[in-house]
């Protein structure tokens, strides 16, 4: 942690946007494994006199590879000096990349054994053994989450090498927990939705906002027995504690957040239906029935 992060505190990360300079210190972490051929066992370079042995990274091989994976991305992968009209990534083709990365990183280790002194005009080369290390793929995760962090953006890289989106820490215990109620659908659906919601992409995060509907829709007819109204009520009842005022509350707040589904392109999609554009929307919108979903989802659990 630098020294301004104890004196100011950390950035909020709220930002998408990733701005030239973020993508050069990515491009440096990328040079610099590199550099040390931690990309070199899956794009070889296959050493002329022993055609086992690798003894370099083949950047045509990477080049052609990623240009094939992320179509949208500027080759060669290179530092930007200056704001142009060059500078047309999109954010998503910069973590793809990050992800494509990850992936294709292996420990390399220089085999001292296997020196080929010939080779190259006698100049010579090391030839390099492999092996899949979480040390060194934590070790570039935790160097692109620095970038990451310090410049406030709002995505980082998981411990699988997937791109997520940091949530707001108060809200942080709903989005990770684990329901179990009698209602596996429902569970499954309230699950389903909190996967899809820490993804970087606005459409999967829209198709979490539709399934965490879903899974509202599901839980207003918890108590089978009974029509969803009544159902609905019984619930209300439950939660509320016999507070007269608190139910009151609770019934007003499942009213708005079922007009909200029909209004906006939540549960329909006609054209007269408002279309959610904005990430901050999507985060409102979705903390706001998680909230609920939770209060009445802890009642429940078995």
């Amino acid at each position: 942690m630098y020294f301004s992060d104890k004196e100011q505190g950390q950035k909020d990360r709220i930002l998408e946007d990733i701005t030239i300079d973020i993508w050069n210190g990515i491009v440096s972490v990328f040079e610099d494994f590199k550099n040390k051929n931690h990309f070199s066992e899956n794009f070889p370079i296959k050493c002329d006199e022993y055609q086992e042995m690798v003894c370099g990274f083949d950047e045509e091989l990477f080049k052609s590879r990623v240009k094939s994976e992320i179509p949208n991305i500027d080759i060669p992968i290179q530092i930007k000096q200056e704001e142009s009209i060059s500078w047309n990534f999109d954010k998503y083709t910069i973590l793809d990349f990050i992800e494509f990365c990850y992936k294709n990183i292996t420990e390399a280790e220089k085999d001292n054994n296997k020196y080929n002194q010939r080779h190259y005009q006698y100049y010579g080369h090391y030839h390099f053994k492999f092996k899949d290390s979480k040390k060194i793929k934590n070790i570039f995760i935790e160097e692109i989450n620095k970038i990451f962090e310090r410049n406030g953006i709002v995505f980082y890289l998981n411990s699988s090498g997937e791109i997520n989106r940091t949530i707001a820490k108060a809200i942080e215990p709903l989005i990770n927990k684990i329901y179990k109620t009698n209602d596996n659908r429902l569970n499954k659906l309230v699950k389903l939705s909190q996967d899809k919601f820490i993804l970087p992409k606005i459409e999967d995060r829209i198709y979490a906002l539709e399934k965490i509907w879903d899974a509202f829709e599901r839980m207003k007819t918890y108590y089978m027995h009974k029509n969803k109204k009544q159902s609905i009520e019984e619930l209300i009842q439950l939660v509320s504690k016999d507070s007269v005022d608190f139910a009151n509350l609770l019934n007003d707040e499942c009213k708005s957040l079922t007009d909200i589904g029909n209004n906006y392109q939540i549960r329909h999609f006609e054209t007269n239906r408002i279309e959610i554009k904005d990430n901050k929307h999507i985060d409102y919108l979705y903390y706001r029935m998680i909230s609920l979903i939770h209060l009445f989802l802890s009642e429940l659990e078995n």
